[in-house]
């Protein structure tokens, strides 16, 4: 089923983490005395097991910057440059070890940059791509695209190519921590080859409930995936929709793109990146949260990075919504900003029916039509 799932050959559950996974897509496609090239943005596990095998490492260095310095990329152009150098000059590289994903929300178009190198001439033919932080991805039109298994239309063309993925699937399903995946796609012996290193490396005592849980995750997934991932980005919406409606820190402050400009560059659909300079630093913003019971793992500066994984719910956005209202009247009082989020029920009696739902927008028209039921006689309750 798991393999099915995302477009793979062959899917391998780990239990120790995809530092681990890491490693066993390493081995499986790598050979005493090849030449790799590197994305120096990849995870450490990546660069340590790298240095520990008998292959010639080549590293490919970002070349995009965001003004602040604090989010990296590789251009399409820079990476083909880099692998035809090397190639021109007797260097062809054997293996390329990409990452998919950013923490901060960066997703490369992998079958686009790898349809693009093939073409170029390229003669590398076995990928790793650290997708970690992925495996929702599979499950939206917006981005399966974009992700690591979608090559079947280049394996018709190079029946010769093989491609690894890792999934740290804790970091974005329902499942336990060090829950992770190796998936593949290419040649028939690839398969055998991960199976391979995953008898030398993984451990001979892989943890049944971290086993359960993946399978259930994927049990989940199946039945319901494209609804979650349908309902995260709408939490997106409704936070985007509740910030705009604040004019400190207003519309102005978020940020869903970075590096737009170039084609195989993306950002997730679930990430919203906020610029909170308007009412402190990142530092001082995040802790007023987390006085609020929201904690934020991520911040750069003054941009604080929120991600709206399937566990988020409408109450979780609804909360944090009021929580920078809050910390917005603090700092500014009430007479900037005409609009604020409600926390509760607003109900006139009779009939009952809420006439404002919690994390909806109070403005003018709103406040006016409350003052119109009182002026009539009507009870208004909020709860």
């Amino acid at each position: 089923m798991t393999a099915g799932l995302y477009n793979a050959d062959a899917s391998f559950y780990i239990t120790s983490g995809t530092s681990t996974a890491n490693q066993i897509a390493i081995s499986a496609l790598c050979k005493k005395g090849d030449r790799i090239l590197a994305d120096r943005n990849c995870h450490q596990s990546v660069h340590f097991h790298t240095q520990s095998i008998d292959v010639e490492v080549h590293y490919l260095c970002p070349d995009l910057r965001t003004e602040d310095g604090e989010i990296s990329a590789w251009s399409y152009e820079h990476l083909e440059q880099t692998l035809l150098t090397l190639q021109q000059s007797g260097k062809a590289c054997d293996v390329v070890i990409l990452t998919a994903q950013s923490y901060e929300g960066i997703i490369y178009d992998i079958p686009g940059v790898l349809e693009r190198l093939l073409a170029a001439g390229i003669s590398t033919r076995r990928f790793f791509i650290d997708e970690a932080w992925g495996s929702l991805n599979y499950f939206s039109e917006d981005t399966r695209p974009l992700t690591a298994m979608n090559i079947g239309s280049l394996l018709d063309k190079y029946p010769d190519l093989d491609v690894v993925c890792t999934h740290s699937a804790h970091k974005s399903l329902f499942c336990l921590r060090q829950a992770s995946i190796v998936h593949c796609r290419g040649t028939d012996s690839l398969p055998d080859r991960i199976e391979t290193a995953k008898y030398r490396i993984h451990t001979t005592s892989p943890s049944y409930p971290i086993i359960a849980s993946l399978d259930a995750a994927q049990a989940v997934m199946a039945g319901h995936g494209n609804a979650l991932a349908a309902h995260a980005r709408g939490l997106v919406s409704k936070f985007i929709t509740g910030v705009s409606s604040l004019k400190i820190p207003g519309i102005e402050a978020v940020c869903l793109q970075v590096f737009s400009s170039h084609n195989h560059i993306h950002y997730d659909p679930t990430k919203v990146m906020l610029d909170v300079s308007s009412l402190g630093t990142g530092a001082e913003i995040k802790q007023y949260l987390c006085e609020e019971n929201i904690y934020v793992k991520r911040y750069l500066n003054n941009v604080l990075l929120f991600n709206f994984h399937i566990g988020i719910n409408d109450q979780a956005v609804t909360s944090l919504l009021f929580a920078l209202n809050k910390i917005s009247q603090r700092k500014y009082g009430n007479t900037t900003s005409e609009t604020e989020i409600s926390d509760k029920f607003i109900i006139p009696y009779p009939p009952g029916v809420p006439l404002v739902f919690p994390g909806e927008i109070i403005d003018d028209g709103i406040r006016n039509k409350i003052d119109e039921y009182r002026k009539n006689g009507f009870l208004i309750i909020a709860a």
